[in-house]
């Protein structure tokens, strides 16, 4: 009988314990995930950039997919740092717009393009890194 009552304490410990280190691995997750930031509010659709291309507006333009992983690691790095430089960089998911892929000659995502008096002037594609990012916006501003 005490074997059987031994074995239970043990059983039922280890229980306590597992449960114990589960609660608290559950609970230092909740604390470390970090805010989901959309990088993605400047949205603009094919007709509006038409319309300000046809009225020869300045433009930046940030080309994307959401399911794009190398849009997924530069936006983090492109939209902050256009935000810090004070340019109006609008976005344009060409999932939602299948048709900005011809419409602006788009061959792969992400792109960045610039637009002066109507024209595109300069385009990066690809990911890059930050310092090439910020020389690039700062050329073409």
């Amino acid at each position: 009988m005490k074997k059987m009552l031994i074995f239970a304490i043990t059983i039922l410990s280890i229980l306590v314990i597992i449960t114990f280190i589960t609660n608290k691995e559950t609970n230092s997750e909740k604390t470390t995930s970090v805010e989901t930031i959309n990088y993605y509010e400047n949205q603009i659709t094919p007709e509006q950039l038409q319309q300000d291309i046809s009225n020869h507006k300045t433009k930046i333009v940030y080309f994307y997919k959401p399911a794009c992983p190398h849009c997924s690691r530069i936006s983090p790095i492109v939209v902050p740092l256009a935000k810090n430089m004070n340019i109006d960089m609008q976005v344009m998911n060409l999932e939602d717009y299948p048709n900005g892929w011809n419409m602006f000659q788009i061959k792969g995502t992400p792109t960045i393009i610039s637009y002066k008096d109507g024209k595109e002037m300069n385009r990066i594609l690809g990911e890059q890194s930050r310092e090439t990012f910020k020389n690039w916006f700062e050329n073409n501003k």
